[in-house]
């Protein structure tokens, strides 16, 4: 991800025509992963984390963001790799979700835009 192309989290997902997205604390953020191969096998410094989140993935042994997107859809905690508290959790989940965005085509963003706040603003539907 370049400089130019950050923008927060709730940012992207406000864009979404006619929807608006509150954040909420204590509530966890959901999406759903759509990575391609070359995107599973980047390697996680391609998600700009702060070196706390950073270590924290790598002492825990993850290299590539496969293995990481995996883990976190089988259900593993990210909260019980040593050092990894709330806000790490949290910033390793929001540049998931950045990093996968930016890495859609321009065609499909808006739709996984659609999908994402779909999912936390009615999170006991199964879209």
């Amino acid at each position: 991800m370049s400089q130019g192309q950050k923008m927060s989290m709730m940012e992207l997902l406000n864009d979404v025509e006619g929807l608006s997205l509150k954040e909420k604390q204590g509530r966890s953020f959901r999406f759903r992963m759509h990575l391609n191969k070359s995107m599973e096998e980047a390697s996680i410094d391609a998600l700009d984390l702060s070196i706390r989140s950073y270590h924290c993935l790598k002492r825990a042994g993850y290299d590539n963001i496969g293995p990481l997107a995996e883990d976190i859809a089988s259900g593993k905690s990210l909260s019980s790799i040593r050092n990894c508290g709330k806000k790490s959790v949290r910033e390793i989940m929001e540049h998931l979700f950045l990093f996968q965005y930016y890495s859609l085509k321009p065609e499909k963003r808006e739709a996984f835009l659609e999908e994402v706040v779909n999912l936390n603003i009615y999170p006991d539907n199964k879209i």
